[in-house]
């Protein structure tokens, strides 16, 4: 354990003297080199400390339980990490213990069984994006064609229509309710997977959702006024493309699922320009990193998360500022060492990976 942590240390000092590598300009060498070496021991540390030996996510600060959103993760860093037997191993876990005859995910497993059987898109889709990238990558075709078994059937049931006839990535099966609003978050929406399925597929819904869930974006964000929700429903109510919907009586706000969609956004040019605006709502705080902000982009608490530092890192990178970024992710990491959790630890290791490598190909920015 002592090790573990010292190693975490080591690598959190070495972004000190790191580029950023999908922002631009030329860099030596030695800081390309440095860069992946912190982000791939980013990876490597959620790996070590959450997967059991069969390849099982283990919540160890929520129970002990495990998500469908974490074999997802774990299946990306696995990747990032070129970790090709603890990939097939958290893979064989989730499709045995989790996967439906439908293809879809269980979300949640605990003490030998399924407790919650409903799917999650966000999970699904990551899932299906991480055998694509190992069956191109690796060039394994079994991890191809479940991929494209899995993304043929979250199109099925989990893509829901606003009152325009958009699609959008829906919540879950669950959340696309014929004669209901579409019920959604904006975080689970994976533009690099996107793009990805799409090609896999051919399928057009998968074409078709970029553009959408960037208009939505657009919309709930009233162009970068306001940062994405946590919760939205889309064909409902005054605005019927898409409003921020509250959660258990309380006012909108975006927390822990909302604030990823400042990752995904800075994944592709066209929401880039948004990512930049959320920069400019959250700069003057973003050292903070709020575990939930006000829609205004003002903190909401004063507990401190790695997402947070995370996705304040890709708004700045978005809008062109590096030496903030490059601390923001300096300080992700060692929140994440300080105050371990199992989602901490698993975007302070996304984030390092997605933002300053191209080892996950579609979203360096």
């Amino acid at each position: 354990m002592a090790g573990r942590w010292l190693a975490a240390a080591a690598a959190i000092a070495l972004l000190g003297g790191a580029t950023l590598t999908g922002c631009g300009g030329t860099e030596h060498a030695d800081e390309t080199s440095a860069t992946r070496a912190t982000a791939v021991h980013a990876a490597q540390h959620f790996l070590a400390g959450y997967v059991s030996p069969a390849g099982r996510v283990i919540r160890r600060d929520q129970g002990g339980d495990t998500v469908s959103e974490g074999q997802g993760y774990a299946l990306l860093l696995a990747y990032a990490a070129d970790d090709r037997s603890l990939f097939a191993q958290i893979w064989r876990w989730t499709q045995v213990n989790l996967q439906q005859p439908d293809s879809l995910f269980a979300y949640r497993w605990q003490d030998g069984h399924i407790v919650d059987a409903e799917p999650a898109a966000d999970a699904d889709t990551q899932i299906a994006w991480a055998l694509d990238l190992a069956g191109n990558g690796w060039s394994v075709p079994a991890d191809t064609s479940a991929a494209k078994r899995i993304a043929i059937a979250i199109a099925d049931a989990e893509i829901g229509y606003d009152d325009q006839g958009r699609p959008t990535l829906a919540a879950g099966p669950w959340a696309v309710a014929a004669g209901s609003p579409t019920q959604v978050e904006p975080g689970y929406w994976t533009f690099p997977a996107y793009a990805a399925l799409a090609n896999l597929t051919g399928d057009h819904r998968w074409q078709d959702l970029t553009a959408a869930d960037s208009s939505h974006l657009e919309t709930l964000a009233d162009g970068g006024v306001q940062l994405a929700p946590d919760w939205a429903r889309l064909g409902h109510g005054a605005n019927p493309a898409a409003e921020p919907a509250p959660q258990n009586d309380s006012a909108p706000v975006a927390g822990e699922d909302g604030l990823r969609a400042l990752v995904w956004t800075s994944c592709q040019p066209a929401t880039q320009t948004l990512d930049s605006r959320w920069w400019h709502l959250i700069g003057s705080t973003a050292q903070s990193g709020p575990l939930t902000r006000d829609l205004d982009g003002q903190p909401a608490d004063r507990e401190q998360a790695p997402l947070s530092l995370v996705a304040a890192a890709a708004a700045a990178i978005a809008a062109g500022d590096r030496l903030s970024a490059r601390s923001l992710l300096a300080d992700a990491g060692k929140v994440a060492a300080e105050y371990p959790t199992y989602y901490g630890d698993a975007w302070n290791g996304l984030g390092h990976i997605l933002l300053t490598t191209n080892l996950i190909s579609g979203c360096t920015p």
